[in-house]
């Protein structure tokens, strides 16, 4: 990899910000002034990626990590188009790295890099190949680290291992693909912020890592370094890839979640951790969960239905639930900050413990979600997101925070 191409030295981020590298950065192109044919959005801790009809990925919101691609450490209120030549049929995001997939099944990766584990700081700041002894079908983003699965149903892992999140036997790093042990054929792979799921060709669900909230569903805490069987014995049709819970759609349609609940991002009525699969309330009928990706008790999840509507349950701060925060009345558990003395009521957020329907999305077609906004594309040809904008991930140039869906600025939409 070109040094040009990679920052490791925190001050150059921490000093500058945004003039992180700057002797080395080009002049990432922005948005063109015709509209955009988005057909495949994915959303990091702070940013949107959305992929074009033409597979040319934009990005924006936060960029500590270069996690726009656009050459830069500057946060965008806009779509940015990704620094690089070469076009994509898939894109994927994780906490503050995202990765695309060409169309000879090759990965590239931007931002926190996944093939320097263990580097604190170690950062791509435009779209790189991933040397792989595979092509990918499929990916999957986590903090610091990335899954895929070839044609097979092989899986593959990289990056940071502390865990066992990469699922190969042991918990040291891995700085190229390494194949996943067990031996099993996978379907689909989500992973979380320290842990990964698979869903294997038959619908059952595996899991790898860190366990600290059950967000294994083995019944208990234990980590694991090689896929575990979730409990339950339910038949899944997809997974979910929550940072410290997870979800899955069984195949009549009915949701379960696990994990930490701290905020109700289970759904279950309750804020209680759940340390294998628990319904989620109300008996709606889900085509795709996707929950947030942030080291947080605090969280979300959003599901898509079998009628094309939004439903959300969680945490509520920013809106990311599609409604006012004062009208969400379940609260979260108190943070009480040092030398408070404990006051009642101190940082507490409203969540919802059951999922709420997102207005003024309709016929919505896929879904994603990052720390506290959600986006969904919409059958319409249209791209919603709502929720925190501080750093511009609702793409519409303003920075501030919807509670209502809103597109990003450019008009992003299918052909």
């Amino acid at each position: 990899m070109p040094a040009a191409l990679r920052c490791v030295a925190f001050a150059l981020v921490a000093a500058g910000g945004a003039a992180g590298c700057t002797a080395d950065r080009i002049a990432g192109p922005k948005l063109p002034d015709t509209p955009v044919a988005a057909k495949a959005v994915a959303t990091g801790s702070n940013s949107t990626c959305a992929l074009t009809a033409d597979g040319k990925v934009y990005c924006w919101g936060s960029n500590n990590a270069g996690q726009i691609g656009d050459s830069t450490f500057a946060p965008t209120l806009v779509p940015s188009a990704a620094l690089t030549t070469q076009t994509f049929v898939a894109i994927y995001a994780g906490e503050f790295t995202a990765c695309a997939l060409d169309h000879s099944g090759s990965a590239w990766c931007w931002g926190d890099d996944p093939s320097q584990p263990g580097v604190p700081v170690s950062y791509l700041y435009s779209p790189q190949r991933v040397h792989a002894p595979a092509a990918f079908g499929s990916l999957t983003v986590g903090r610091k680290f990335v899954c895929g699965l070839d044609g097979g149903g092989s899986a593959w892992c990289w990056g940071e291992n502390g865990h066992g999140q990469l699922g190969v036997g042991d918990t040291a790093v891995h700085a190229s693909p390494t194949q996943v042990k067990g031996g099993l054929h996978f379907a689909s792979l989500q992973a979380g912020f320290f842990s990964t799921c698979g869903l294997t060709t038959a619908g059952a669900a595996y899991c790898w890592g860190d366990n600290f909230f059950g967000e294994l569903g083995t019944g208990d805490t234990l980590a694991a370094s090689q896929p575990v069987r979730v409990t339950g014995g339910h038949t899944y049709t997809s997974l979910s890839g929550g940072a410290i819970h997870q979800c899955g759609v069984a195949v009549d349609g009915s949701a379960f979640c696990w994990g930490t609940n701290a905020s109700g991002q289970l759904g279950d009525g309750t804020d209680t951790t759940r340390l294998t699969p628990t319904p989620v309330a109300g008996g709606l009928k889900f085509t795709l969960l996707r929950s947030h990706r942030a080291n947080s008790i605090f969280g979300s999840t959003c599901g898509l239905t079998t009628g094309g509507d939004v439903y959300c349950w969680g945490w509520n701060s920013k809106g990311q639930l599609g409604v006012d925060p004062a009208l969400t009345t379940d609260p979260c558990i108190s943070i009480q900050p040092p030398g408070t003395n404990n006051i009642p009521g101190e940082l507490t957020f409203q969540c919802s413990y059951h999922p709420l329907k997102v207005a003024g999305v309709a016929s919505a077609v896929a879904i994603d979600g990052g720390m506290a906004h959600n986006c969904a594309l919409t059958a319409g040809a249209q791209l919603l997101c709502w929720g925190q904008n501080t750093t511009g991930e609702l793409g519409d140039g303003t920075g501030v925070n919807h509670t209502t869906p809103v597109s990003p600025v450019g008009g992003l939409r299918f052909p």
